[in-house]
């Protein structure tokens, strides 16, 4: 297979299961992998209670939260990166900033892209719990590139 499988994920288990399946195919095929972990932009626009209102407890709020999701998201890549590379897999990690299904279809839509592996967007609680929101049906229609989506984990 011409090109490089991209993976993207959000640490939940649909994403790890999807990512056993990349790291499959790559060993299988000979080739790259690239595991994206997505940071939804949309976490900077949330607003709190009194306790938030304060525009220095604000600022403090958001950088603690950034770090936290960045460091989530390098512990995630780290995890996968690993299991990749004790498999004999190239791979290759990147955390994007954005809007989800932006950041998706600029990936999905590169020249080297020759599979797209995502976590299903169904497999998390809603707005509870972490997880990427995106319409799959508006991808599909966009995506020219295969796509594998990951199970739905939810009972």
């Amino acid at each position: 297979m011409k090109g490089q499988i991209v993976f993207i994920t959000d640490g939940s288990l649909s994403a790890r299961l999807a990512g056993l399946t990349a790291i499959e195919l790559a060993r299988l095929w000979r080739t790259p992998l690239r595991a994206v972990f997505i940071l939804d932009e949309s976490w900077s626009c949330i607003l709190g209670d009194e306790w938030i209102s304060a525009s220095g407890t604000r600022t403090k709020f958001f950088r603690w939260l950034e770090n936290e999701l960045v460091n989530n998201a390098q512990k995630e890549l780290a995890r996968f990166q690993k299991l990749a590379e004790e498999s004999g897999v190239e791979v290759e990690t990147e955390i994007a900033t954005g809007q989800t299904t932006r950041v998706i279809l600029e990936l999905a839509g590169s020249p080297r892209t020759a599979l797209l592996v995502l976590p299903n967007p169904h497999a998390t609680r809603p707005a509870a719990e972490a997880g990427l929101k995106f319409n799959f049906n508006t991808l599909a229609k966009k995506i020219k590139c295969p796509v594998i989506v990951g199970p739905n984990t939810r009972p």
